[in-house]
């Protein structure tokens, strides 16, 4: 990637960052949307099954001699997490 140090900044030099996540579901999926059922433009035209989830992540970065690290496995504990899969316009039929 390429790190400017200041949006817009004509400065560019090379960067490198580095993620790492996991999505492990913690309950049953149900099914969410109504697909065909209704107007392509309602909001519920889709189809999916979605699932509780918990995620873990360890994230890196480095550019010219400064560099960072993500505390130890941050989680979602106290946040929100899910995981699914979904389907819509021409994968509705």
């Amino acid at each position: 990637m390429i790190d400017g140090f200041q949006f817009g900044s004509p400065m560019a030099v090379p960067a490198t960052v580095d993620f790492e996540i996991t999505w492990d579901a913690t309950g049953d999926s149900r099914p969410r949307g109504m697909g065909s059922q209704v107007p392509p433009t309602d909001r519920a035209a889709f189809l999916g099954s979605f699932a509780p989830a918990r995620s873990t992540g360890s994230f890196t970065g480095t550019t010219l001699g400064f560099s960072f690290r993500s505390n130890p496995t941050p989680n979602t504990d106290n946040t929100f997490a899910q995981l699914g899969t979904a389907r819509n316009g021409i994968f509705l039929s």
